[in-house]
């Protein structure tokens, strides 16, 4: 008989992050691979290797996916970054293949359903998830469930407008766009003609760190409008809670310096800000929550 563990993948644009789980959630084992740029055919090659390897030991397969997804099926009817899963019946082609459950959620809601199993949002009832990377992604969950909308597109935080339009496209107008990794090393190389490719988030917050005119003007920015954005997802929805999952809040100050744009937010709303418990591995709980709601519904209550 199998043990109890379950194989999770946390898909994304850049790479893939896997780990073996047991039902309580704790990573056993863990690693990622390249994701090749978004390219759909070396992540299934490498969602099928990680699988066979793993298959005497595994009862089933928990995936977190960027784009619009339909839950009960594991559809894709937009796959984000990665294009090649527009309009793809993911848990179904892997289902046939390897005769074994698999379950298929959009990511930022799994972010959302790690913290309300075993993170920090375990007391909550309501409250939103915002990660801050490549874009932003959100998730809610409202009156102790995730709230999806009606088409899977609840929670899509990063096409909020913070400023006046200048063009036709949502995306190019977006808090994703005014607010995200991309932007602010877009900026930096900019001001200093520089090429992007020589830019990371990390020299950038350097920089700013060190009083650096040009990186304190576009930092301070990043921070003002992402603060807009959470003020605005905060009037309409009233969260207990707001917490930022992504890679920046590793950055020890992260969570005071954005506090200081969030006056508003903190006077009117009395909103608790922090970020998630589970940080980079918060993908690989949350799919394996989902996971176990779809197919235990009586051992776990996160969805």
């Amino acid at each position: 008989m199998k043990a109890s563990n379950y194989l999770s993948f946390d898909i994304g644009g850049t790479n893939v992050k896997w780990g073996l789980l047991d039902d309580k959630a704790e990573i056993l084992q863990k690693g990622s691979f390249s994701s090749n740029n978004a390219n759909g055919e070396t992540i299934l090659a490498g969602l099928r290797e990680k699988i066979t390897h793993f298959s005497s030991q595994i009862q089933g397969i928990a995936i977190s996916a960027p784009g619009f997804i339909q839950p009960s099926t594991g559809y894709i009817e937009k796959g984000g970054a990665i294009l090649a899963f527009d309009d793809f019946h993911l848990q179904e082609v892997l289902e046939k293949e390897l005769s074994i459950p698999v379950s298929v959620e959009n990511d930022v809601n799994c972010v959302a359903l790690a913290e309300k199993w075993r993170g920090n949002a375990q007391n909550f009832s309501d409250f939103i998830c915002l990660t801050v990377g490549t874009g932003i992604g959100g998730a809610l969950f409202l009156n102790n469930q995730l709230y999806r909308g009606y088409s899977y597109r609840g929670g899509e935080f990063g096409y909020i407008i913070t400023k006046g339009l200048h063009s036709d496209r949502a995306d190019t107008d977006g808090l994703s766009a005014k607010a995200s990794i991309p932007w602010i090393r877009e900026q930096y190389a900019s001001y200093n003609s520089l090429p992007l490719s020589e830019v990371t988030g990390e020299m950038v917050f350097q920089a700013y760190d060190e009083k650096d005119p040009i990186a304190l003007h576009i930092v301070e920015s990043f921070y003002q409008t992402l603060a807009i954005g959470i003020y605005n997802i905060t009037s309409v929805l009233n969260p207990e809670k707001v917490l930022i999952g992504g890679g920046i809040t590793s950055r020890p100050t992260f969570i005071e310096e954005l506090q200081r744009h969030l006056t508003y937010v903190d006077t009117i709303f009395h909103i608790g800000i922090d970020s998630c418990f589970f940080k980079n591995d918060a993908g690989l709980v949350g799919a394996l929550a989902f996971h176990k709601s779809k197919y235990s519904p009586k051992e776990t209550a996160t969805s």
